[in-house]
């Protein structure tokens, strides 16, 4: 019967483990101290004074947090909350004026029903039980034996087992946190409020650059609005931090693996005080970008911030055969080839611009002849950063109606070191207007013009270039011959 279990009434402080619920019913009570830790100043984002977060490309970012904290005169033991939880342990540095450091570690004992099962093992649990007769219910006390996947609890000389959602624990006793916690032990010389730095790298932080260009309806300027992207995937949110941006790729190294996820630093070291601000400029070979204003990122955002905007940029647009020349390819003929839509601009105070652009995507629109505000999407193109006074590229696609088609006039082994080789090249243009086109030749090396109807242009010692006028619904051409002697 029910009643020779000698039914109790719910044990004191402790709490059921049914689900998810479990976690969020105890995660205030696990992180209170427990034995040992109950001289522990608690440390949370209410200490918080001042946020600076600089950072990288490739998810990592330098965070320098600033909390003031009341100390005692001698040895204080501090846990600090509210951290990244991608923090990179071996990366934690603590500064502050006055202060000498004893010893600091990194708890990442993070509460979840299976860490909370492992940490009870050989201790007192209670069993939740319902009475079949008026459905009440009460706790039985047992030793927890197993912390299998139906865990295995020893009452009265017998092993039973229980379902998870029976089981309930005392609070306090498992030394298991619900947040990472950076632990340390400071003394100060004198008792009173002081700053805290806490600076660190992490992992759950990256940014981009995205561009939005408004070409006019005559393609001939555009309007650019530059966005930075930012991710946080970190665990922890970021409020009214002063955000820096760095542009380049930085070396790291794997860390050493750290038992149990802690870092420790041997007694007696002091703590280094915080780099000083550092204003929007190149540092060493890469670029730092300072926003104006304090920017909040929560956890999981997704945010997008102005950085620049430029009216009236001016551009040439080129229309660019990459693949019409072929110097020993096997075709005889090549026919109904597109080239690419080529937007050129300089990166120059005079075009509107003059200073360093990030690399990122830049998404390309036009407005309509018919000027009703509907701006069409033409294309977009990825871009390396750009310094100022340099010229950038797009390429937003393929033009629609211009055709070019090439024609094999020679190819010829003159000796077993030479070769010649020739073609005839034709551009079509449907369009109302007449078009500039540009073919480009990729040469091999040993090479030489014997002869053509156009001159071209050297771009590279390799590359060279024919500029052929091809008017409005007609067609242009010309031929070249060249020879290739291997070295």
């Amino acid at each position: 019967m029910i009643d020779s279990l000698k039914m109790a009434p719910r044990a004191p402080g402790a709490l059921s483990t049914g689900a998810l619920a479990l976690v969020l019913a105890l995660a205030a009570l696990a992180g209170a101290p427990a034995r040992g830790q109950d001289e522990e100043k608690q440390v949370g984002l209410d200490a918080r004074r001042a946020l600076t977060v600089t950072v990288y490309k490739r998810d990592l970012a330098h965070v320098v947090d600033r909390r003031a904290v009341a100390l005692d005169a001698g040895a204080n033991r501090l846990a600090l909350l509210d951290l990244s939880r991608q923090l990179r342990p071996e990366t934690l540095v603590l500064g502050g004026d006055g202060l000498l450091l004893v010893e600091q570690s990194f708890d990442a004992n993070l509460l979840t029903p299976r860490a909370l099962l492992e940490r009870s093992l050989g201790k007192s649990v209670w069993i939740r039980r319902r009475d079949p007769g008026d459905g009440s219910e009460g706790y039985l006390e047992a030793i927890l034996a197993s912390a299998a996947e139906t865990p295995l609890v020893l009452r009265d000389g017998r092993l039973e087992s229980v379902a998870l959602a029976d089981l309930a624990f005392a609070p306090g006793t498992t030394g298991l946190r619900d947040r990472p916690t950076l632990l340390a032990t400071v003394r100060a010389a004198a008792a009173g409020e002081r700053a805290l730095d806490i600076g660190y790298l992490t992992g759950g932080l990256s940014w981009q650059a995205d561009y939005v260009a408004t070409l006019d309806a005559a393609g001939e300027r555009f309007a650019l609005t530059a966005m930075i992207t930012l991710r946080n995937h970190s665990g922890t949110h970021y409020r009214k931090a002063r955000l820096r941006l760095v542009a380049g790729d930085v070396s790291q190294t794997r860390p050493l693996p750290l038992e149990g996820a802690r870092m420790e630093m041997a007694d007696g070291a002091m703590m280094a005080a915080a780099a000083p601000p550092v204003p929007s400029q190149a540092v060493g070979d890469r670029h730092l970008y300072e926003l104006e204003r304090p920017v909040t990122l929560g956890d999981r955002e997704i945010k997008q911030v102005a950085l620049f905007t430029a009216n009236a940029v001016p551009l040439e647009k080129e229309y660019r055969f990459q693949d019409l020349v072929s110097i020993d390819g096997p075709e005889e003929m090549i026919e109904k080839v597109k080239p690419d839509i080529v937007l050129r601009f300089g990166n120059d105070a005079d075009a509107g611009l003059g200073r360093p652009m990030p690399a990122g995507v830049i998404r390309v629109f036009q407005e309509p002849a018919s000027g009703d505000g509907a701006a069409v999407f033409l294309g977009e193109d990825r871009i390396a950063h750009g310094a100022e006074g340099q010229e950038l590229e797009l390429t937003t696609g393929r033009a629609f109606d211009i055709t070019g088609g090439a024609r094999r006039t020679a190819l010829e082994r003159i000796s077993d070191e030479a070769f010649e080789s020739g073609q005839h090249i034709t551009v079509e243009n449907a369009k109302d207007t007449p078009v500039t086109v540009k073919v480009i030749g990729h040469m091999p090396r040993g090479w030489r013009m014997l002869e053509e109807s156009l001159p071209h242009r050297r771009e590279t010692a390799n590359r060279i270039a024919w500029s052929l006028k091809v008017p409005a619904g007609g067609s242009a051409s010309f031929r070249y011959k060249v020879r290739v002697t291997w070295p």
